[in-house]
């Protein structure tokens, strides 16, 4: 064991700037209380990365995207069992995605990974020279090219966490395009999964899910909702209060005229009707029910 220790005194990019220089392989093994993770290097690369205990982030991540099917997932599945591999490795090992294929979602995995792995500010730590890598597909992303890419999703998440509003914001599709690469993310949004919901299920990661739903944002394809409303009912709401502040064209006053005396008429004037309400106070009308 190279090192071990408290992640008081040596967080996780500590630990990379350390082991990440040496050459060979290398396994960062972190724990948090009931949190797991690791961080598999060579020769200065990093080989896999899992934040998540059960280490189906990046399995998570390439179903959502589409780049696996059904009965390959299955079978994969059975592969993993057999053999005792992580379900990414055995998809590659009975062929069911290319290497190459898969790469942008590897290395996008990896910087989401190592992004949250960074937040861990208390817990343990070990690394180990080993011969085998956990999840190994055969490829290495450098230190050098994807710790500028950490660096920038950091900067990124803080304002994009308080555009959505917090974990418990429920997110809603909205007539937009929506980035080729976020196209299964944007498809998990039914106006009623709330941030973390969608953190669970994409395999994005905690700090790469809320930067890619302000993406989505950014985009006009997805809106957070506010208040308790669901998305069906906000969409009503909005819709009948338009239909009572769409303005409408006067109806003919009728004039009556009485017969006091001898052909004397006098025009009586019809009541004055009350001022039409303005857009606010319809809108507020139709999403309370009023």
């Amino acid at each position: 064991m190279l090192l071990s220790g408290s992640l008081e005194a040596f967080r996780v990019q500590d630990l990379l700037g350390l082991v990440g220089r040496k050459p060979g392989q290398w396994l960062i093994s972190v724990s948090s209380g009931p949190k797991h993770a690791h961080v598999a290097l060579r020769d200065r690369e990093v080989v896999s990365v899992s934040a998540d205990e059960a280490r189906q982030d990046l399995a998570r991540r390439l179903v959502v995207e589409g780049a696996v099917g059904t009965t390959s997932l299955a079978e994969a599945l059975r592969h993993a069992n057999d053999n005792g591999l992580g379900l990414v490795r055995a998809l590659v090992d009975s062929h069911k995605v290319e290497t190459s294929e898969v790469e942008p979602m590897v290395r996008a995995h990896i910087v989401s990974a190592l992004a949250a792995l960074t937040h861990w500010r208390s817990g343990s730590f070990s690394a180990d020279r080993v011969q085998d890598l956990p999840d190994d597909l055969g490829r290495g992303f450098p230190l050098t090219e994807i710790g500028p890419q950490i660096s920038h999703l950091l900067q990124r998440w803080r304002p994009a966490s308080d555009a959505l509003g917090g974990p418990r914001t429920v997110m809603a599709v909205y007539p937009g395009p929506v980035p080729s690469h976020l196209t299964g993310l944007h498809a998990l949004i039914d106006g009623h999964r709330t941030v973390i919901d969608l953190i669970e299920a994409s395999g994005h990661g905690e700090i790469g899910t809320v930067v890619d739903l302000a993406d989505l944002m950014d985009s006009g394809c997805a809106a957070p909702l506010t208040g308790t409303l669901g998305a069906v009912e906000q969409r009503l709401a909005m819709l009948s209060a338009l239909e009572h502040a769409s303005p409408q064209q006067p109806e003919p006053h009728p004039r009556f005229t009485v017969i006091e005396g001898e052909g004397a008429g006098v025009a009586v004037q019809p009541q004055s009707q009350p001022a039409e309400d303005d857009l606010l106070t319809a809108l507020i009308k139709g999403v309370r029910g009023v």
